[in-house]
């Protein structure tokens, strides 16, 4: 009796080490092999700003899903996240849009439950700030908000549908893609107005320092950062070599302008004014690296990134970049995170060893008892 109470102990005590690994400690183990590129800049250290940027998490809503689904897409994500900023420690997160997958079909009290959710899920040291861009999922494409969503989301997320951030004298312009439909409706007339005065603005630093300045201190000027949740103007996901691309023949399928992805006159519109040296956008779900030349415009040529999804339910791995950004470089690292067929196929095999290591021990046990 003994005998047995042990190996079942032992067995007990194996399986629990088993689910610890593969539900806690794996995220670690997969986290710990990316790192922070290296730059090469003139700027001081004190300019060198660490940004861990993800999208489309879509935690799901009310209406949706089995509770076991999100159950289990939030734990994986939360684990991800907290494994992320306790190896990688950021200065700053930006996520970029889709945060929640119903967002757009909440009632207030509703949606007031689904932004604690989110912050609980992906709760940061008071050290780290946060930025959001909105989302379709979060308020609905252009034709489909309702009167005060974008209003709520942007009180509630602090994320209003433009915005100028200077940290370490690095620029990020953050932007409400449903805003830039083009027409005359008071949510792309306001953005195109802050669009114009963040130009301005940008304009004025780029020429005379004495104009460096905003309500949060003086900074030095810098081409900004372009962040948003649609990809710029592009005709489809063909150009897209990445090894997480999307999938053939999906790759090929023309894009819808203004829900797949910006107009060509919006994009045209950013890029003069904005003048981006990156640009950095989800919605996809997948991976994508394009170059941007408008000769018409003075030759802007810059890169933009589209980054995966961050969720297990929108592809089987999920990613997210590290960014290291100076005032005159910047570099792009892109990491997974564990596939859920290698989560399993762990926990078999290892379950399998702890299996054979306690018949083997108990086999052996009864030869000498005999």
């Amino acid at each position: 009796m003994r005998r047995i109470t042990k190996k079942l102990l032992i067995l007990f005590g194996g399986l629990i080490l088993i689910g610890f690994y593969c539900e806690c400690l794996i995220y670690y183990v997969v986290t710990i092999q990316c790192s922070w590129p290296h730059i090469e800049t003139n700027h001081s250290e004190n300019e060198v700003l660490k940004a861990f940027i993800l999208a489309d998490t879509h935690l799901l809503g009310p209406y949706r899903g089995h509770w076991l689904d999100k159950w289990r897409r939030e734990w994986q994500m939360h684990q991800a996240f907290q494994a992320i900023i306790t190896l990688h420690k950021p200065d700053i997160v930006f996520v970029l849009g889709d945060l929640f997958d119903e967002g757009e079909w909440t009632d207030n009290k509703q949606f007031k439950n689904y932004v604690k959710r989110f912050f609980d899920l992906f709760s940061l040291p008071s050290s780290i700030k946060m930025y959001v861009v909105v989302g379709n999922h979060d308020i609905g494409f252009h034709h489909r908000i309702r009167r005060g969503f974008a209003q709520r989301f942007s009180k509630l997320l602090k994320a209003p549908s433009v915005q100028h951030i200077a940290i370490k004298n690095n620029h990020f312009v953050l932007l409400n893609s449903m805003a830039l439909e083009g027409d005359s409706c008071n949510l792309c007339t306001e953005a195109r107005k802050q669009i114009e005065n963040v130009s301005d603005t940008l304009l004025k630093c780029s020429k005379n320092s004495m104009h460096c300045f905003n309500s949060e201190g003086t900074y030095n000027y810098s081409q900004p950062i372009l962040m948003q949740h649609f990809p710029l103007y592009r005709v489809s996901d063909a150009v897209c070599t990445e090894p997480d691309a999307p999938p053939l023949p999906e790759r090929n399928k023309l894009f819808r302008l203004k829900i797949d992805a910006l107009s060509l006159e919006a994009t045209k519109y950013l890029i003069k004014k904005i003048k981006p040296r990156a640009a950095f956008g989800g919605h996809t779900h997948h991976g994508c690296l394009v170059e941007h030349y408008y000769e018409d415009i003075g030759g802007s040529r810059f890169l933009e990134y589209s980054v995966p999804s961050f969720s297990w339910r929108n592809r089987p791995d999920p990613k997210y970049i590290l960014a290291t950004i100076a005032p005159d470089a910047y570099e792009v690292e892109k990491c997974g995170l564990p596939r859920e067929t290698t989560l399993i196929l762990t926990a078999v095999i290892m379950i399998c060893v702890l299996i054979r290591y306690v018949l083997r021990t108990r086999l052996i046990g009864r030869g000498r008892y005999e």
